[in-house]
């Protein structure tokens, strides 16, 4: 995928007072991009708590790059590589839960940086002309964390008039909060993102993670599929994790974008018949290899439904009257075929002739 970066600037690290420039630089950036002022707040956070652990924790000394960057989808956003002579991280996943240190400090600012970052990553590779063009000025650096925030889009606050959406989400018998959780936000007229998300287990600690997942989805909606995956992964570490179904559907290309992790089922159909969507083993938060992300076909008069686990899988597609509304067919589902001993969660919806 073509890259391209402008605006970059490099800042040497070498004690306390590069906390402040940095902070600024980055700041003003930000701010030069379209960043709003609680982004840019978060890009001030998250340069501060970098350049932070360089003087505590990574030899003292470091630099900084900080640029524009620009995908081969038209992507933007403010990348940030924070490179020091330090030992290194030892167990990533570790020092990324908040509390943890190895030394006297809070041991929060990587669960930080991790959290106001849409990517993060530690040593990732480079290439020759990369490593040339960007740190030729400092050839002793050891260890490097890249951090990715993407600008976000203009939100949108009508719906998209093409899709009927009907969902039911209920929580176990028995059980007050509800471990599942469902979403429909629209980032335009043509654009929506839809997601049904399952808490590992049922209860309170289920309901917080399938909270999270769904406020970050949210708020993170205008990421691509894949890329809004990884952000979701990473906002749950720490949590009892869930598994998702997530699309992204496109009413003005007809196009259908999806990605599962865990037990969420789900299917398109069509005049051409019925095509699953495929799922892959893991735990949003823990043990999540990398999304694969596909795309379909979604015209209208198609229907595409998901359902988390507290569904049976013994219904064929037969059983259900889809001419009716979108919310008649879900709770029909969740009426004949939910589980008794589960959360259940099940999202329908049309694109409408």
């Amino acid at each position: 995928m073509e890259i391209t970066r402008k605006n970059i600037l490099s800042l040497q690290i070498e004690n306390d007072s590069d906390v402040g420039i940095c902070r600024r630089k980055a700041v003003s950036l930000a701010a030069q991009m379209g960043f709003d002022d609680v982004k840019t707040g978060e890009v001030a956070i998250m340069v501060t708590e970098l350049v932070t652990n360089v003087i505590r924790h990574g030899g003292g000394t470091g630099f900084l790059v900080i640029c524009h960057f620009t995908d081969g989808q038209n992507h933007k956003g403010i990348e940030v590589w924070c490179c020091d002579s330090g030992e290194g991280i030892g167990d990533f996943q570790k020092v990324l839960k908040d509390g943890y240190t190895g030394k006297a400090s809070l041991g929060i600012g990587m669960g930080s940086i991790r959290r106001f970052s849409d990517e993060m990553e530690i040593n990732p590779s480079m290439t020759h002309d990369f490593k040339t063009a960007f740190f030729s000025g400092y050839p002793h650096f050891k260890n490097c964390v890249r951090t990715l925030k993407y600008l976000p889009n203009k939100y949108w606050l009508g719906t998209n008039k093409r899709l009927e959406i009907g969902a039911v989400s209920r929580s176990k018998p028995g059980e007050i909060l509800n471990g599942d959780s469902y979403v429909v936000t629209h980032l335009g007229p043509d654009l929506s993102v839809a997601a049904v998300i399952d808490g590992l287990g049922h209860g309170g600690e289920a309901n917080l993670a399938s909270q999270l997942a769904r406020e970050q989805i949210i708020l993170k909606s205008e990421l691509p599929v894949g890329t809004l995956m990884h952000h979701v992964h990473n906002s749950l570490q720490g949590t009892r994790g869930s598994t998702i179904g997530l699309m992204r559907i496109d009413t003005e290309g007809r196009k259908l974008t999806w990605s599962g992790i865990g037990n969420i089922e789900g299917f398109i159909f069509s005049p051409d018949g019925k095509k699953n969507l495929m799922s892959f083993g893991g735990i949003m938060g823990h043990n999540m290899r990398t999304p694969r992300v596909f795309e379909f076909d979604f015209k209208p008069g198609d229907i595409t439904c998901m359902y988390s686990d507290g569904i049976t899988t013994r219904w064929k597609i037969d059983d259900i009257d889809w001419t009716g509304h979108p919310q008649k067919c879900a709770e029909y589902i969740n009426n004949q075929f939910s589980r008794p001993n589960d959360d259940a969660t099940v999202l329908i919806i049309r694109y409408a002739i």
